[in-house]
């Protein structure tokens, strides 16, 4: 149980320190400079099969997945492979 206990701290600690390191505000303006996102619904009213993809860093029985690669280049390659969400 103890193990549970340290990862939820590391997570807690892990938040702090991304919180002072990037401002909510500035987090806000980032989000308002992107363009208009896709709408899920979207994706999920098209005609046919429509992939959804999620990024995941990592996994609990494989470890890291694809280390070093930003979420752009994640996100870019999901759009290019035909993911519609």
């Amino acid at each position: 149980m103890l193990r549970g206990r340290a990862r939820v701290e590391d997570t807690r600690d892990e938040v702090t320190r991304r919180r002072e390191s990037v401002p909510l505000a500035r987090l806000e303006a980032a989000i308002a400079e992107r363009p208009e996102a896709r709408p899920f619904s979207e994706a999920l009213l098209r005609p046919g099969i429509s992939l959804i993809a999620e990024h995941k860093r990592r996994s609990p029985s494989a470890g890291a997945i694809r280390e070093g690669a930003t979420v752009e280049e994640i996100v870019l390659a999901y759009e290019r492979a035909g993911a519609a969400a």
